[in-house]
């Protein structure tokens, strides 16, 4: 019996041989695809976690960024309303000790600056703040996670994010000084009794920004980094806080940041021609009287009343005719009061510049790049 089974054994010796080969290459092949589909899904489990734990903390990033914004943009505002005080020249004409006609133009400059310079400002700011806040976050993110990438501190961190300080009571003096000339240039030739259209309006702001744009020493799109960056940078600053200012100087000279901000400029302005238009489109101003009585009032009390009120009432006016707003025209001494109304001496909630930081601060490509600065910087290795 046992001779037979060595006999059949010997003589199918070879596939003895390969069917244990093939068998052990079957059992290995199965407990090495077992091992790395475990190991496959654990990096899944992991990147999945790592990614809900990113988008966590980015999302209340976001919310600390919104904050600091709207905060800011109040300090921001107050600059600009200092840099271009009308109370002065307002309280002097009303009083009837000034110079009219030259109170008047020194009114003009200052009520189109004041509009221009808050498109500019709060464009200006939001972008540093987004890529500040999302780029020293993306840092802090990595560190959190014990990656070796230098320990950044609360005095680098206090110091880092104190540039949109200098920006907010220096730096906005020289950008005031920019938009102040131009205006000048751009508004020399227009006289108080000139008629204007809201398309004439609306040619004055864009050959504004046209002229803003042209001086490419000062224009502040593409001077971004020199308007936030402050000139005597000391030398003996830590490598750390160095590498974060090289940084967020890369990101703001790119030209995907500075293609963002001129098309906020611009959407800024056609915001700022729609507020304008309003009074353009009330029926009564026509009229005359009733409009200057209002202009006034809403001069003497800072624009108490929204811009939205007097659309209720000119469609509430009992006036069924069509008004032409691109015909309607309007005296260049009534215009000015609304205009420098849009941004009163003190913030109403539906002036321009409400109206516009809210625009900006749920602007969708801002947050897409404050995202993608987020994810680049919290994923770099060194």
């Amino acid at each position: 019996m046992f001779s037979s089974i060595w006999r059949f054994l010997k003589r199918h010796k070879r596939k003895f041989v390969a069917g244990s080969i093939i068998i052990s290459s079957v059992i290995f092949l199965t407990r090495y695809t077992q091992r790395k589909l475990r190991e496959w899904q654990d990096n899944e489990i992991r990147m999945l976690m790592e990614k809900t734990k990113k988008r966590q903390y980015y999302e209340s990033i976001e919310k600390t960024c919104n904050q600091m914004i709207l905060s800011l943009a109040a300090n921001l505002r107050n600059s600009v309303i200092k840099e271009n005080d009308t109370e002065t020249i307002i309280n002097q004409l009303r009083d009837g000790t000034a110079n009219k006609i030259a109170s008047w133009n020194q009114l003009k400059i200052l009520a189109f600056t004041r509009s221009a310079i808050i498109i500019y400002s709060y464009t200006m700011l939001v972008t540093l703040l987004r890529i500040q806040v999302t780029l020293i976050s993306g840092h802090m993110y990595k560190n959190a996670q014990n990656v070796n990438n230098g320990i950044i501190g609360n005095e680098v961190q206090a110091k880092y994010m104190a540039l949109s300080s200098y920006f907010i009571y220096e730096s906005v003096k020289n950008l005031n000084n920019l938009i102040k000339s131009k205006v000048v240039e751009v508004t020399a030739s227009l006289s108080l009794t000139e008629q204007l259209t809201l398309r004439d309006l609306e040619h004055i702001y864009w050959a504004l920004a046209s002229s803003i744009s042209a001086d490419s020493s000062k224009d502040p799109v593409k001077n971004f980094t020199y308007y936030i960056l402050q000139k005597n940078t000391e030398n003996n600053d830590t490598s750390i806080y160095t590498k974060l200012i090289d940084q967020m100087l890369d990101v703001s000279e790119s030209e995907e940041v500075q293609d963002l901000m001129q098309k906020n400029v611009r959407s800024g302005f056609v915001l700022l021609m729609d507020h304008v238009s309003v009074y353009f489109n009330n029926s009564k101003i026509n009229n005359g009287q009733d409009v200057q009585d209002k202009t006034s009032h809403s001069k003497e009390s800072n624009i108490k009343n929204s811009t939205s009120t007097y659309l209720q009432e000119a469609t509430n006016n009992g006036s069924s005719e069509f008004v032409n707003i691109n015909k309607t025209t309007m005296a260049l001494a009534k215009i000015i009061p609304i205009i420098n109304g849009l941004v009163p001496d003190n913030p109403t909630s539906k002036d321009i510049s409400a109206d516009w930081l809210q625009y900006l601060i749920s602007n969708n490509e801002l947050k897409i790049l404050g995202a993608n600065v987020y994810e680049a910087f919290s994923c770099l290795q060194n």
